[in-house]
């Protein structure tokens, strides 16, 4: 009796532990309406492309200026996970209607010991769905999980999950992959150090010249398309 006792207060614990270690869903709501107030000011650019995700997305200051003479949006928010996305996509990405969405997220969704590589998989095929039901024309562009140095110890697992939502997109009409994520690391296959903030976890000016170089050729082609 003692030891079931015993395993229910573990289990019950570890339910617990489970349930606060999850982000709530709304907490970038603040920054959503901020989206809204800027969209209703400046109104909606069907013709533009369309960034969003997590922080690597929107610490991308000169995105507008990189993408020049294509007009893109920026939409990227906080340290946001697939789900989250999903969560505002009928309101930061749906009113756009966009041509051309370019979505970078799955990092922070799997970037945990515990977290399995599928889960960040599995979240994008929810997203896949999402875009099918409600933007079906439009062309989707996902940009890899990257490699960094405060988080090389996930790589591996990052790999997989590109490898896995590759192998998914190459099944898609209007569904493109981007790799990014091989032109940040060098000869040896490491992880090139001077592309990055003090951080080691977002990218400098040089980080993001080389997703420039990679992303505008890319998105140009298909623009003009």
């Amino acid at each position: 009796m003692k030891k079931q006792r015993f395993f229910l207060l573990l289990i019950l614990v570890t339910l617990c532990q489970a349930a606060f270690s999850q982000p709530k869903i709304d907490r970038f709501e603040k920054t959503i309406l901020e989206f809204e107030t800027e969209d209703r000011a400046e109104g909606y650019h069907p013709e533009a492309i369309l960034f969003t995700g997590s922080s690597s997305i929107r610490m991308w200051k000169t995105l507008q200026q990189d993408m020049t003479p294509l007009p893109a949006i920026n939409r990227g928010f906080g340290g946001s996970t697939i789900p989250e996305v999903i969560h505002y996509a009928d309101r930061i990405i749906l009113p756009h209607h966009p041509k051309l969405l370019v979505l970078y997220c799955g990092e922070n969704d799997i970037a945990h010991d515990d977290v399995p590589a599928k889960t960040a998989v599995k979240s994008f095929k929810k997203f896949y769905a999402w875009m099918q039901d409600n933007l079906p024309d439009t062309k989707v562009f996902f940009l890899p999980l990257k490699p960094s140095v405060s988080r090389w110890k996930y790589w591996e697992k990052f790999q997989k999950a590109n490898k896995k939502i590759k192998k998914f997109i190459e099944k898609k009409d209007d569904w493109y992959y981007i790799d990014t994520a091989s032109a940040m690391l060098d000869d040896n296959g490491m992880v090139k150090k001077d592309i990055f903030i003090k951080d080691n976890l977002h990218m400098n000016a040089k980080g993001y010249a080389i997703w420039t170089k990679v992303v505008k050729p890319v998105l140009e082609k298909y623009y003009e398309d």
